[in-house]
């Protein structure tokens, strides 16, 4: 059996209809499955606009998986 832990994957994500005018959304979201074999969510922002050299060049957020019900 393949060993996923620690791995994952990230798309570019599309915009929605239901998306709020302003709002800043990543623009890549997945998912990764981290060492003890939970999978998380994982939402990704590039920075364009960088104010000054010490900025980030990549932000990223991790969550909890929510359960689709």
């Amino acid at each position: 059996m393949a060993d996923y832990n620690n791995k994952g994957s990230l798309w570019k994500r599309q915009s929605r209809d239901n998306d709020e005018p302003g709002k800043k959304y990543p623009q890549y979201t997945g998912s990764f499955t981290d060492a003890n074999g939970t999978v998380k969510n994982v939402a990704m922002w590039i920075n364009t606009n960088k104010e000054k050299e010490t900025q980030p060049d990549i932000s990223f957020s991790v969550s909890d998986r929510l359960e689709k019900k």
